[in-house]
């Protein structure tokens, strides 16, 4: 009896290995009736793993923008000092006698020209 379930188990064994080979292993388990469903499965797994590729992307992108805007802010931080450097009357004043200009502080308010 112990013979006769081991020759068994091992030709189901050897049968199952050699329909997996051919190709026929699904058919015996009755899988075709569920083909549509196993190929919708396999759609859905593949978007969803390219969904999330295409997430992760966006995130690293977004992380790349933050920086760069970073870098941006400073630099945007170090223009707007030198122009406020630049707008003081006697900053202006160094610059035209080096340049060699000849203009000068206004005596008086300008007037409107009408």
């Amino acid at each position: 009896m112990k013979d006769n379930l081991l020759k068994k188990t091992g030709e189901f064994i050897w049968n199952s290995i050699g329909a997996m080979f051919r190709g026929e292993f699904l058919i015996r388990l009755r899988f075709d009736r569920y083909f549509l469903h196993i190929i919708w499965l396999f759609v859905l797994a593949v978007s969803s793993i390219w969904l999330k590729l295409e997430i992760e992307q966006t995130m690293a992108t977004m992380e790349d923008n933050k920086k760069m805007l970073e870098d941006y802010k400073i630099y945007y931080a170090q223009k707007t000092c030198e122009l406020v450097s630049l707008d003081r009357l006697s900053t202006v004043q160094d610059m035209l006698k080096k340049a060699g200009s000849e203009l000068t502080i206004p005596d008086k308010p300008a007037d409107k020209i009408r």
